[in-house]
């Protein structure tokens, strides 16, 4: 499971009136309106959007643990809170829709920290994490590709904003899905959630 600015282009229209017979008068200058021009970024190279990547999944899994984090599709909700405010020791779960609820045991299976893990393990074991990482200048997102192999692969686009994950489009056309990322300010109903999982599976138990 793992917001693009639009112009507004004002235009003033100036009406001269004159009286009859009489000379009309010159207009007064006034100051030209100039549209704000469309954000551009600068081009990446895949090191240099790597790079860059990697801060923002740090800046991301940082926020989601310090903070909480809430992860939206049409598919499931997950729900992570700092352990300080975790429920009976759990701290992350979800809900499959309709009515399916679960425990989540590693914030690697979260999206704002899934990517985050991956670069920060191949950092202790000395490597280079295996993420093949794109920008695109144009809408300023980022395209990861990860091989598991005989588990698969994972390819997403990633918006960002406020050096944080955003969204993330998962590409894969048999599980296309675009999950919404918000830091911090838990509902009850978000928490609900957690609440809820974790009940249903002590209850196994």
């Amino acid at each position: 499971m793992k917001i693009f600015v639009k112009l507004a282009i004002v235009s003033i229209s100036v009406a001269l009136l004159s009286g009859c017979g009489v000379p009309a008068p010159t207009p007064t200058p006034s100051a030209s309106v100039t549209p704000t021009p469309t954000p551009t970024s600068k081009p990446m190279t895949p090191a240099e959007a790597k790079a860059a990547y990697k801060l923002i999944a740090q800046a991301s899994c940082n926020a989601a643990q310090s903070l909480g984090v809430v992860e939206t599709s049409d598919k499931y909700t997950v729900v992570s809170v700092n352990k300080e405010e975790g429920y009976k020791d759990y701290s992350a779960a979800y809900l499959e829709k309709p009515n399916k609820y679960g425990v989540i045991w590693e914030l690697t299976s979260i999206t704002s920290c899934a990517d985050w893990y991956s670069f920060s393990m191949a950092d202790e074991a000395g490597q280079e994490a295996a993420i093949d990482v794109t920008f695109d200048a144009a809408d300023s997102t980022f395209t990861t590709f990860e091989d598991f192999g005989d588990s698969g692969s994972a390819n997403y686009k990633y918006t960002v904003d406020d050096g944080k994950l955003a969204t993330a489009t998962n590409l894969d056309p048999k599980n296309s899905s675009v999950t919404q990322i918000r830091y911090g300010n838990l509902t009850d109903d978000d928490l609900a959630i957690l609440k809820t999982a974790v009940d249903k599976y002590l209850a196994t138990l």
